[in-house]
């Protein structure tokens, strides 16, 4: 593995990933979105090396990333439901 260096794209998107935790998820104002927004964050670090390969963010990454976020609060609301159905049985 190569040397990795703080102007690297790998740097760049940890940098990114930073700002958006600590810039973003703060600006999120329903509580469920905000716990959506950390449950991307083990899938964003673990996929660093396929990540590294484009660049973020325009506004269309904006776009996409709440999407993705509120797509996760669903997920989530879902499955606490699938949980609480799966006792009553």
């Amino acid at each position: 593995m190569g040397r990795i260096t703080r102007d690297s794209m790998r740097g760049r998107l940890q940098d990114a990933m930073v700002h958006l935790r600590k810039k973003y998820r703060a600006a999120l104002k329903d509580d469920e979105m905000q716990r959506a927004f950390d449950e991307l964050w083990p899938s964003w670090s673990s996929e660093q090396g396929a990540m590294i390969f484009a660049e973020v963010l325009s506004a269309l990454d904006l776009l996409l990333l709440t999407a993705a976020v509120d797509n996760r609060r669903e997920i989530e609301a879902l499955r606490g439901e699938l949980e609480g159905l799966r006792r009553e049985v």
